[in-house]
């Protein structure tokens, strides 16, 4: 008989995820400008993206740097989060949590694997998303693959 939780309702999930969008993209955002006045005060060299993309003998170790950060960010952001407290900044102003199906907290393996597959979510289109309107237990593909729960919290 499995235990029954308090599961974080659609749309708590969902502003949760905007949260966490418009986070990064806050982040994002201050680092492109740091990035960008740097680069015209003469601190670092200029990315040398404005026009078009350089070819593969012009990418400088700046510009790798750059692709890092907002290659890594994310993984970091949702990983280190979901696998430390089993919640995100937006998670948390809505007082939701991630746990393993069993009622565990998740890990960095199974947070970084929660990560991965918010691709098969994309890739079906959002499907994967709007699959935990119609759970009973409000899982999304993402949550079924990897045997999470989202949950709500009282603290």
């Amino acid at each position: 008989m499995e235990k029954e939780y308090p599961y974080a309702s659609f749309s708590s999930r969902a502003g949760a995820r905007i949260i966490d969008l418009l986070f990064l993209l806050a982040v994002f955002n201050l680092f492109y400008l740091v990035d960008r006045f740097g680069s015209e005060g003469g601190l670092w060299p200029p990315s040398g993206w404005a026009d078009e993309l350089p070819l593969p003998g012009e990418i400088s170790a700046a510009n790798v740097l750059r692709g890092v950060f907002f290659f890594g960010f994310p993984i970091f952001y949702y990983v280190y989060l979901h696998g430390a407290y089993g919640q995100t900044f937006g998670k948390m102003a809505f007082r939701i949590r991630v746990l393993n199906e069993d009622g565990s907290t998740m890990n960095y393996r199974r947070a970084f694997l929660r990560w991965l597959s918010y691709f098969l979510c994309d890739a079906t289109l959002y499907f994967g998303y709007v699959w935990a309107l119609f759970d009973k237990r409000k899982q999304g593909l993402h949550d079924k693959v990897c045997k999470t729960i989202v949950v709500q919290t009282h603290a």
